[in-house]
């Protein structure tokens, strides 16, 4: 059993999707229990002075913390902000005897080109502190190449659609779990339906992921 704690923004809980990545795990007959710490436009210099994120962290016996920062981050300064408190946060995660995994976003609609910056400044910091990776930017990144490809943003493309979500969970499962070929393209729980695709569609999308951790990923 994975328990995994995600600490970010908008960019972690739109459209639910750590309970997104559970609920596929499940549907395979593996148990994943995930938690969030998370504000709206939330940095990892927020998470390090927030005392409920650091609280969850020593407290809540995790396999694994996932750690998300705001989507301009690594844009701006050279990421060197985003460096000095994903060092910190990875401390206190390993004091605790979990993994930490960095959770590489993606660019907006319209400013693609900066993505090779956002996925250095993820590759970098995760090799530095012996860390997991999750290219979710670059399995983004993939799957817009591909013909076909639905529309995986959110309406303000910045953030995630539904299908948007769908992909990132399918990248965690597979740097967790494994071949991410064949998970449910329909995806409910009790309250709600989180993810609800063509099989083509579903597919696609997780082969864009398979192929991301396969390329970029760090384990």
């Amino acid at each position: 059993m994975y328990r995994i704690l995600f600490i970010g923004n908008s960019h972690t809980y739109l459209h639910y999707m750590p309970r997104l990545l559970s609920t596929l795990a499940k549907g395979r007959g593996q148990e994943i229990f995930t938690h969030q710490s998370t504000g709206e436009g939330a940095s990892l210099e927020w998470h390090w002075n927030h005392p409920e994120t650091s609280e969850l962290i020593t407290e809540g016996d995790w396999t694994h913390v996932v750690l998300q920062e705001r989507s301009r981050g690594p844009i701006e300064e050279n990421a060197s902000m985003m460096h000095r408190h994903a060092r910190r946060l990875d401390q206190r995660i390993g004091e605790t005897g979990a993994r930490t995994v960095f959770f590489m976003t993606w660019a907006a609609r319209g400013q693609e080109k900066e993505q090779a910056t956002i996925a250095k400044a993820y590759r970098d910091i995760a090799y530095e502190c012996g860390a997991m990776l999750a290219p979710v930017g670059m399995a983004w990144e993939l799957a817009r190449a591909r013909n076909s490809c639905p529309d995986i943003y959110h309406r303000d493309g910045r953030h995630a659609g539904k299908t948007g979500a769908y992909l990132s969970a399918c990248v965690f499962y597979t740097l967790l779990c494994g071949d991410p070929i064949g998970l449910s393209h329909v995806v409910e729980t009790d309250d709600r339906i989180l993810a609800d695709l063509p099989n083509r569609d579903a597919l696609l999308l997780q082969e864009a992921a398979s192929e991301a951790v396969a390329v970029y990923g760090i384990t």
